[in-house]
């Protein structure tokens, strides 16, 4: 059982022909609604591959557009039983700009994610006892991420935290991370130098063991996923495809590694499979409706 304690957004996918400048504005192609938000994408990932899932969210009460929300998160498998409700504020959203070449912007209002506080963690506390893995993103309040992540560890759960968008931490929440996975850019803001090759990366991952981290995961772009567990570092290349939709890859790739988590996988194999997941979701329109089955992800990468 895969628990996701994050964001869920309605993104509004705006297809273009090249990113806008500033001060210019273009034409779109098309506009599509569906369901985003990093902590559903991943939780949906999971879901999609088959995990048995849990999601502690949080949506605005009488938001038009909720129908549009639950109805994706079922088409994923995803349980939506732990979603509470604000009153007197939208749910939140995201506007996801994707140009021809794949590359996209994205604006997000947090809206009734702001209210995902740790009195809703401890509203849900039932979910800790009964998951395997618990998974968290730092789009939630970074206190509810800490406190979830440690109630986590005092349940004796795995924990895997995707710190996206970077924040500032407290030292002690480095120790309730079994699994850290951070892209360049953030594994830069929490070291201080850049990450941009597999040195670098390795410094990086000698950082985040110094503090506490058991298992560093480094997503890289194109460049792929860098991979240590404290003894063994691995730069894993990721797959060569046509993408036409970047957005969502990184969350494709937690939630596919989440469940390989799930299935006792160790973290190099765990990695592999995530990027096989991320490699087909980029050649799919959206966010959460782009993430893969088993049997899409098994064609690229069997375990």
């Amino acid at each position: 059982m895969i628990l996701g304690i994050g964001t869920i957004n309605l993104d509004h996918i705006i297809d273009c022909r090249h990113l806008p400048a500033p001060k210019e504005s273009i034409l779109c192609k098309n506009v599509t609604l569906m369901l985003g938000g990093k902590g559903a994408n991943q939780i949906a990932a999971a879901g999609r591959l088959g995990a048995k899932t849990m999601f502690i969210s949080m949506i605005g009460e009488h938001d038009p557009n909720n129908e549009i929300l639950f109805d994706d998160l079922k088409w994923a498998g995803v349980n939506t039983d732990y979603i509470s409700t604000v009153p007197n504020m939208p749910s939140g959203s995201a506007f996801v700009c994707v140009e021809e070449s794949g590359q996209n912007i994205v604006i997000i209002h947090a809206a009734a994610n702001a209210a995902i506080t740790p009195a809703v963690v401890d509203k849900n506390k039932r979910c800790f006892e009964l998951a395997d893995i618990c998974m968290t993103e730092f789009a939630v309040p970074i206190e509810t991420c800490e406190y979830a992540m440690k109630l986590a560890k005092k349940n004796g759960k795995t924990t895997i935290v995707n710190p996206a968008p970077y924040a500032d931490i407290s030292q002690a929440f480095y120790r309730y991370m079994d699994i850290v996975t951070p892209n360049e850019i953030e594994a830069s803001d929490f070291c201080g130098f850049p990450v941009a090759d597999e040195k670098s990366a390795s410094e990086a991952c000698a950082f985040f063991h110094s503090k506490g981290v058991k298992n560093v995961v480094i997503t890289m772009g194109s460049q792929g996923v860098f991979v240590s567990d404290g003894r063994e570092t691995l730069m894993l290349p990721c797959h060569k495809v046509n993408a036409i939709d970047t957005s969502g890859a990184g969350d494709s790739f937690n939630g596919a590694f989440a469940y390989a988590c799930s299935m006792k996988k160790d973290i190099f194999t765990a990695a592999r499979f995530g990027n096989a997941a991320a490699s087909i979701s980029v050649q799919k329109k959206g966010t959460a409706r782009s993430m893969p089955t088993l049997r899409e992800v098994e064609s690229v990468f069997r375990f």
